[in-house]
């Protein structure tokens, strides 16, 4: 099989490696538009991510099931089992793992595979594609540390230590995983801020052509990609400029913007293996102190959540004792227009009660506080939720009206290319023109050797007839002092036309050319008509021997001048100046054709 059809039918996965959290999901989503195939089983959205995760649920299902035979799970930021992949269930999730790929993506040559476990999994994943014959892409993409543990914050409520720890493990494991092959780096700052110079930035460094990388889904992508759904944002500064965060998390963080702007410099190799092994070896030291944390974290959530419930429970029992009294008190009032002798027992009663009532009508007041306190709290949540959908609705705006322009822009140029070919091909034209006239030269030059060739003729004549010069002398001198006053004045006005072209030549040598040409031009015309003023003089021969010579001069200056001139315009053609300027005159000509 040849190189060319071995390469048609090659399959290519193209793997998102990132941190939860990350924009992993928006990268996928991206992915996906430009034409990358999505699994069959696709990860629904939730509260969390609602645009959806582009997440295979089989893959997740795997991934998941292959950390908990190792002991580990997908909030674990130590390093997975190395002794995990000498055991057998490395055969056993090979075979699952080959299932899950056959299930979710078929025969399909260009694929999307996102999960962030799989920066964990790295070498499980590496052998899987190669026994499978299918060919990865890495797309490694990464977020602002300090974004992703607010992020996680908020969902899971981890300290932000626990999330840059996190975030540390899984972009060192992504990148020495994926060392070696066709790869790119990337951020979520930069889809978000420039999607079409990511997506092809990913394709010029991975060699994959995305099949609908066109203008007519450009408004989709931006769509899709709106920001309204970052709800953490954080300066580059709030990790380069923070001694707080980790030298490991900050070095990476370096490292990593370096790559995504300029492209991978294997010289940082050193310093991530170095990050990585201090990492590793410290992770045994201070891990029992995290397990014992996040244990005291899970206690007082669950001390928390129990005294909820008998808050709750003392609440419901209050409302049920209010409605046991109010029943009573209903009860105690009729009884008491029955009783008329225990009025006064059953009143102390009422009194009593109503007591009661009291104070289960100020404990219900303080609830309906509360529930009022709440409801102004939602209330200005809601408007804070909504200002900023307000803002960030314009700022999707925003991005709608620059994305038009962008594509206005792109409309200009191709118009301008246009233009330019357009002329280039009059350029073309102009210069077939020259040499026509080149041509129309040539053929002057012919003519111009039968005149020679005349002339000679006249000049035998003039021999014959040169005993008959002495009668016509005494004219002859007159007349040629005559010819010479006009041809001098001519030369004169020659040289001021040359010594004017010389001044203006920077700014218009075509010009030059073409007075040079109309001047041959003339001089052609006068030749011939010099030549056909000889042929009479030689059919009259009372004119005079004088004035056939003075005839034959004339002739013979204008050859001169016929050759001055040719000698000029071909000192002009093959001068630096004129070639330089070629370009240049090639414009003025095209311009003043359009004009």
């Amino acid at each position: 099989m040849s190189k060319k059809n071995a390469a048609t039918k090659s399959r290519h996965a193209v793997v998102v490696l990132g941190m939860h959290r990350s924009g992993t999901s928006a990268l996928a989503g991206m992915l996906a538009r430009l034409g990358c195939d999505l699994p069959e089983a696709i990860m629904p959205p939730n509260e969390f991510n609602p645009k959806g995760f582009y997440e295979s649920l089989k893959a997740y299902n795997l991934n998941d099931a292959i950390l908990a035979s190792g002991g580990s799970s997908w909030d674990d930021w130590q390093t997975f089992n190395p002794g995990w992949y000498d055991s057998p269930r490395l055969e056993e999730f090979l075979d699952r793992g080959a299932e899950a790929l056959q299930e979710e993506y078929g025969k399909s040559r260009l694929f999307v595979l996102k999960d962030p476990r799989i920066c964990r999994l790295m070498p499980f994943w590496t052998r899987l594609f190669t026994e499978q014959k299918l060919q990865p892409v890495y797309v490694l993409t990464h977020r602002n540390p300090i974004e992703v543990a607010h992020s996680l914050e908020t969902r899971e409520g981890w300290p932000q230590a626990a999330g840059l720890l996190l975030w540390l493990r899984h972009v060192l494991e992504a990148e020495a995983g994926s060392r070696g092959a066709r790869r790119c780096f990337t951020s979520y700052d930069r889809l978000l801020d420039n999607w079409g110079g990511v997506a092809q930035a990913i394709s010029a460094r991975t060699k994959i052509s995305f099949p609908r990388f066109t203008g007519s889904v450009g408004a989709e992508i931006g769509e899709f990609l709106s920001s309204n759904l970052r709800h953490s944002v954080e300066k580059i500064e709030a990790v380069s400029g923070n001694p707080m965060v980790s030298d490991w998390v900050r070095a990476t963080f370096g490292i990593m913007e370096r790559w995504a702007d300029a492209g991978e410099d294997e010289a940082d190799h050193a310093q991530l293996d170095e990050i990585r092994a201090a990492f590793d070896k410290a992770a045994p030291v201070f891990s029992p102190l995290f397990h014992a944390l996040r244990s005291q974290g899970d206690r007082d959530a669950t001390a928390l959540e129990k005294m909820t419930a008998e808050r709750e429970a003392e609440l419901r029992h209050a409302a049920e004792k209010y409605d046991e009294l109010l029943s009573e008190t209903q009860q105690a009032q009729a009884e008491a227009e029955n009783r008329g002798a225990q009025l006064e027992q059953i009143g102390q009663e009422a009194a009593r009660l109503r007591g009661d009532l009291a104070t289960g009508q100020q404990a219900l007041e303080a609830l309906r506080g509360q529930k009022a306190e709440a409801e102004r709290a939602n209330a200005q949540l809601t408007a804070q939720l909504e200002e900023s959908t307000e803002r960030l609705d314009a700022l999707k705006q925003q991005l709608k009206e620059t994305e038009e322009e962008r594509w206005q822009i792109r409309s200009t140029l191709e118009q301008r290319n246009q233009e330019i070919e357009d002329m280039t091909r009059q350029s073309a034209q102009a210069e077939a023109r020259a040499e026509a006239l080149a041509v129309e030269l040539e053929r002057l030059s012919a003519e111009q050797a039968g005149l020679k060739s005349e002339r000679d003729s006249l000049l035998s004549e003039q021999a014959r007839l040169v005993a008959e010069r002495d009668q016509s002398q005494k004219s002859a001198r007159v007349m040629r002092r005559k010819l010479e006053e006009d041809f001098e004045t001519r030369l004169k006005d020659t040289l001021v036309a040359q010594r004017q072209l010389a001044d203006d030549r920077s700014a218009g040598l075509s010009r030059e050319i073409h007075d040079l040409e109309a001047a041959l031009e003339t001089s052609r015309r006068e030749a011939e008509n010099r030549a056909e003023e000889m042929q009479r003089l030689s059919a009259d021969r009372d004119l005079g021997i004088t004035e056939r010579e003075a005839q034959a001069e004339i002739l013979h200056q204008q050859q001169l001048r016929i050759a001055e001139l040719e000698q000029m315009t071909e000192a002009y053609v093959n001068s630096t100046s004129w070639k330089v300027t070629a370009p240049l005159r090639r414009i003025v000509r095209t311009l003043r054709g359009q004009s």
